[in-house]
């Protein structure tokens, strides 16, 4: 399994940082998890063509979540290149249906998806979930950020596990959902000495690591504020594992 962070940022502009947007290959498959705007430009940077595209999950819909969300759809009707087998499936919680139809009156015919390219499914948001899709599986967890908010388990055949937190305040059943995994992507958005709701500080993704015992941890989503401090290091007052502060295009196997 593969974690390549296209986009460490928030909705604020950063020349040193893309809006949210993470890659995660596993059993053969590219998963893309968010799509702020810009990360088709992204993938392109980092070779990965946007044809190659398996799955695209949402963690909710705020827009620098998921500004590519109607460009991809463009993207796949018109730019040559486009070529697959089987569809891209794009998920995210209950209202993703809605989102689309609401952006496809804006557009028109010029949004209509192309079943044999895309399929739209939504995932409950009041509950945990789990999915197979051949020869993964994905499990969900609703997390406190917006009624839609979900973090997301990928697990290979082979046991392995990428957990990516999404945005989310401190919960108990972010702690639980994590347990285990070889590798946490988590949220960092605030620094230290500024605490906003819905979102987590270095010292609270720490805590949410070490209480899931995860064996490394990646911070990402960081407001511009953040690059004035050293978020690694307030992290590991609570955990003592392998912890990075990420930056655009940072590669990680596990």
């Amino acid at each position: 399994m593969q974690v390549i962070i296209l986009g460490s940022g928030t909705c604020t502009p950063s020349k040193r940082r893309a809006g949210p947007a993470t890659l995660v290959k596993a059993g053969g498959l590219n998963i893309l998890i968010d799509s702020a705007s810009g990360t088709l430009r992204q993938l392109e940077n980092a070779g990965i063509p946007y044809s190659s595209i398996d799955l695209i999950l949402y963690t909710h819909f705020h827009i620098d979540h998921i500004g590519e969300f109607a460009p991809y759809i463009f993207a796949t009707k018109y730019a040559p290149g486009f070529y697959r087998k089987a569809p891209v499936r794009i998920m995210g919680a209950e209202g993703l249906a809605g989102l689309y139809e609401g952006m496809q009156k804006v557009f028109g015919q010029w949004l209509e998806i192309e079943p044999d390219k895309i399929i739209l499914e939504e995932i409950p948001s009041h509950m945990p979930c789990a999915m197979q899709i051949p020869p993964i599986i994905i499990k969900t967890c609703p997390v406190l950020h917006t009624p839609q908010s979900l973090a997301y388990r990928i697990e290979d055949e082979k046991g392995k596990s990428i957990v990516i937190s999404g945005d989310t305040d401190f919960t108990d059943e972010l702690c639980e959902f994590a347990k285990g995994a070889d590798l946490f992507v988590c949220e960092c958005a605030c620094p230290e000495n500024d605490k906003r709701p819905g979102h987590l500080t270095p010292s609270e993704a720490g805590r949410i690591a070490a209480s899931a015992g995860v064996g490394r941890l990646l911070l990402t989503h960081f407001y511009p504020a953040c690059d004035d401090h050293d978020a690694a290091l307030s992290c590991r007052k609570f955990y003592d594992g392998d912890v990075t502060a990420t930056e655009d295009f940072m590669c990680f196997d596990i």
